[in-house]
């Protein structure tokens, strides 16, 4: 049985029966995915002993793995995908999935560092980003995308060095890697960041609530309306909840939001995607350009 919602990451997802249980299969057999899919199970296993308020992550039984694939075991979660559950969600339920992603980056903030994470991170990334668009056979001939990286270069040289909370991070809190089960929310597909850092995680479900990035995943009929009234409210209650409280949030979400989408841009493949990243990424780079108010 395959889930409705897949990621773009080319690994398989199953539900499978095994001793009248059932259990979720992560598998993949392409070489080069299996250390990184097995970097995210034990993120993801260091994630489920910690205790978070309505907050749970599933338990992984087996990590199986060779040269080649790699099968991860999960525990299965009765559960609805974000569509689903905001088609039928009301008010409070909204309400109480803005505290629960609240009070989720809070304690990964509280447990974090203030750290200066020097320029080259982001300028180096930039710099890979560049490169991989170039022999990108869907970009490289493409002048507004290899624009966009130009002007988005610009940007990210002129970032600097920035001081932010480094320790805790999901690495993709994206909806679609949300199972919605009620008032509890169970977390899945733990990645690796280029910073460890909350403030990816906030960057990460405001692709979602501020761009509404899953739904190009998403191929059912669903309500757009509701969806985008829905997720307008989470994004001004999670933005202005960071904006009133941390000044780096302030200083490096813009810039951050656009190496998130232009990291996605680089392996982009499917016409509608493409075009939708080099929308969104020139709508960021409009508003981070324009000039300051005194």
């Amino acid at each position: 049985m395959k889930l409705d919602i897949q990621g773009h990451s080319g690994c398989d997802i199953a539900i499978v029966h095994e001793d009248n249980e059932l259990f979720i299969h992560k598998s993949t057999h392409d070489a080069g995915y299996v250390p990184r899919l097995v970097n995210q199970a034990n993120k993801q296993i260091a994630a489920s002993r910690i205790e978070y308020q309505n907050i749970r992550v599933p338990k992984i039984f087996d990590v199986a793995q060779s040269d080649t694939s790699a099968v991860i075991k999960m525990e299965y979660i009765y559960s609805r995908n974000f569509i689903e559950h905001f088609e039928q969600a009301g008010f409070e339920q909204i309400k109480y999935l803005i505290g629960a992603i609240k009070y989720f980056i809070d304690l990964e903030i509280a447990n974090s560092k203030m750290q200066t994470v020097p320029s080259s991170i982001l300028t180096d990334k930039m710099a890979d980003v560049a490169r991989k668009v170039e022999k990108n056979i869907h970009l490289k001939d493409d002048d507004e995308a290899q624009e966009l990286v130009r002007q988005s270069t610009v940007v990210m040289n002129g970032v600097g060095d920035m001081v932010m909370p480094v320790g805790m991070c999901h690495g993709d809190l994206t909806f679609s890697n949300i199972l919605f089960n009620g008032n509890n929310y169970y977390l899945i597909d733990f990645l690796d960041s280029f910073i460890e850092s909350p403030l990816l995680d906030i960057v990460k479900i405001r692709q979602d609530t501020a761009y509404l990035w899953s739904t190009l995943m998403y191929h059912k009929p669903f309500d757009k309306v509701r969806l985008s009234i829905i997720s307008e409210k989470i994004d001004t209650a999670i933005d202005e909840y960071f904006t009133g409280k941390y000044e780096w949030y302030r200083k490096y979400y813009m810039p951050l939001q656009l190496m998130n989408f232009l990291r996605i841009l680089q392996y982009g493949k499917e016409d509608k995607v493409i075009a939708y990243l080099k929308r969104v990424i020139a709508g960021q780079l409009a508003i981070i350009n324009q000039p300051k108010t005194a």
